[in-house]
């Protein structure tokens, strides 16, 4: 158990803008991993900012050349099998021509002299705008106009906490989507949102047109995989009015807290065990005859509650002289008896 909790907390967790993780961008799995990754790089940025620093304060805009900035990677960072080149290109070149139309008050504010108000820039340009690979090198820069990188920092709305590597496990950009959704919201431990504004947010047209098809071809697979791959994951249901689907639930449940109840379970079971052991009389092949008892961790209760009343039914037999000549046997039969008829 101390493995699986170590292994979770090497999960490298990094903060975007909640307006990042609420967008309705259409990225491909490599636009979105090479986003995270630009993210990744300005985590510094953001925790400066996250504690009061100004734009103008940051080293990254005090070396800004000609309103822009530049951000410096290894080629390794992004792609570990040179057969996926292709497709990071790619990607890159279609992060260039992603429009990004930014409305910002020209600072420090300067009064326009016909409106009387501070002057505002329009500022259009692309999520990059340039990207340089230095073929021997190995490593490459990507430049974007400073108001760009901005955009990728603001704090005041909130941040959402994931984990970077979530996004690099995954070749399914629906479950990138909806595992940064979930992370934003697993604070309060459900997400409730209608049909229309989960298409929406996953910018899927009028693509699946029945909710049965949409669960059964978006959400079932990213439910899935994240069990497998992320530090947060989900069980899903759906609300009805008659028969009509309207609502679909997501119920966000993070591996560390599965962790520490499975610890508390385990130590249920173990306890259980060694009551057994001590007090009954029982071996491993005793103990093997119930393990699909034990291994349900909802019977564990009942089933320390019942070796409590076998224990006295074993002392009350001994006490009027009718001892119980084989009680491991006894008590398997006694435990199988009482969860059967339980199931039944």
């Amino acid at each position: 158990m101390s493995n699986e909790l170590k292994l979770i907390e090497n999960y490298s967790l990094i903060r975007q803008p909640y307006r990042i993780t609420m967008s309705m961008w259409n990225y491909s799995v490599w636009q979105k991993r090479i986003l995270t990754k630009i993210i990744s790089k300005l985590q510094k940025n953001i925790s400066l900012l996250e504690r009061g620093a100004e734009f103008g304060q940051l080293e990254l805009f005090k070396n800004a050349e000609n309103d822009t900035v530049k951000l410096h990677f290894l080629l390794t960072d992004f792609i570990k099998d040179g057969r996926n080149y292709a497709q990071f290109k790619k990607a890159l070149n279609q992060l260039r021509s992603v429009n990004v139309e930014i409305n910002q008050i020209v600072l420090p504010a300067v009064k326009s002299r016909k409106a009387k108000k501070p002057e505002e820039e329009l500022i259009l340009t692309g999520l990059i705008e340039r990207v340089v690979i230095k073929k021997y090198a190995r490593d490459l820069t990507i430049t974007m106009h400073k108001a760009t990188a901005m955009e990728l920092m603001k704090v005041a709305n909130g941040l959402t906490v994931f984990a970077e590597d979530v996004m690099y496990k995954t070749d399914n950009k629906y479950t990138q989507k909806i595992y940064e959704i979930i992370c934003q919201w697993k604070d309060i431990g459900v997400y409730v949102l209608t049909i229309a504004r989960f298409k929406e947010l996953l910018v899927l047209g009028n693509c699946y047109p029945h909710p049965t098809e949409l669960i059964r071809r978006i959400i079932k697979p990213a439910q899935k995989e994240l069990k497998q791959i992320g530090d947060v994951y989900f069980e899903f249901s759906v609300t009805k009015q008659g028969r009509v689907i309207t609502n679909f639930n997501f119920i966000i449940k993070t591996k560390v807290s599965d962790a520490r109840v499975n610890s508390y379970h385990i130590r249920l079971k173990e306890d259980a065990i060694y009551l057994l052991r001590q007090h009954l009389g029982f071996k491993q092949p005793h103990i093997d005859q119930l393990e699909g008892i034990l291994n349900d961790h909802e019977n564990i209760p009942l089933f320390r509650a019942k070796i409590t009343e076998l224990s006295i039914k074993l002392s009350e037999r001994r006490n009027n002289n009718h001892p119980i000549q084989n009680i491991p046997a006894w008590v398997i039969t006694s435990i199988k008896n009482e969860f059967l008829n339980r199931e039944k």
